[in-house]
């Protein structure tokens, strides 16, 4: 176990009903089988990070393999690293998607991996950790990472927050780290739906000190959606609180829609030094 105590930092020593520490500080085990390693002073809010209902509605979507494209090129990349066996660390792992679809892969292609998931919602890790019992899964924060420098060869950081100096210090030397970000039409029929002036994404790489951006792979593709996919994409966006009640009913009662998918995979590489 890979995990260390964000106390003090010392090797956790996993237990039946969770994991201590060389000092003695005692961290939970759930029943799904992760561990919550975010202390009370990491806390800003009663629950941080994404709610229940975010995270059944993006479950609900993401099972219906809409986001496919985005995470199988993204395994082909990852398990194209040749270190066996290969530690990935999945950094904001919301309910584990793409962490287990990079499972699948690595079984189907008899890849040796061990995979490691982080959040800050315990509703998200919750889930992460039912749907891959083989993944290893804590509460914790992205900022002050449970996990011992160079510990990990991989690092996903898809649609969370970006934490340069914490990835380069737990991934080892030459080690990669890919970021999905939308880009700029990502989802631009639904905010046409939502907003008389629908506005652009950004679309463009963050600078991450520590990394070089070696390579940007564009994914974008139309979505035919359901009704009821429409409403669970809505949902799992931070739209869905922004928007007002009216527009908010109007799209409820969409019969589906054909929305683009417009991401850019970010593929950066931890500089030497």
């Amino acid at each position: 176990m890979l995990w260390r105590c964000p106390v003090c930092g010392g090797k956790l020593q996993e237990e039946e009903k969770g994991g201590v520490c060389p000092k003695g500080h005692r961290f939970d085990k759930a029943r799904s089988g992760y561990l919550n390693l975010l202390p009370p002073s990491g806390k800003k809010t009663r629950e941080p990070g994404d709610n229940k209902e975010m995270i059944r509605a993006r479950w609900a979507f993401l099972q219906k393999g809409y986001y496919i494209p985005l995470a199988d090129l993204a395994g082909e990349i990852t398990l194209g690293e040749g270190k066996t066996p290969l530690r990935m660390l999945d950094a904001g792992c919301g309910e584990g998607y793409y962490s287990q679809r990079l499972w699948e892969k690595a079984r189907e292609s008899g890849r040796e991996l061990e995979i490691y998931g982080m959040d800050i919602s315990k509703f998200a890790v919750d889930r992460a950790a039912k749907g891959l019992k083989q993944g290893r899964y804590a509460v914790g924060s992205l900022y002050h990472l449970p996990m011992g420098e160079e510990s990990v060869d991989v690092i996903w950081n898809f649609f969370a927050p970006h934490c340069p100096e914490e990835f380069a210090r737990v991934l080892e030397k030459n080690g990669r780290l890919l970021v999905a970000v939308p880009g700029k039409r990502h989802l631009w029929e639904l905010k046409e739906r939502l907003y008389d002036e629908p506005y652009e994404n950004p679309g463009s790489a963050p600078h991450l000190p520590g990394f070089l951006l070696e390579e940007t792979r564009p994914v974008t593709y139309p979505m035919a959606l359901s009704g009821e996919d429409v409403w669970s994409l809505f949902q799992m966006t931070p739209y869905f609180y922004k928007t007002d009640p009216q527009r908010r009913e109007v799209l409820s009662q969409v019969q589906g829609m054909e929305i683009t998918a417009d991401f850019l995979l970010l593929c950066y590489r931890k500089e030497e030094g």
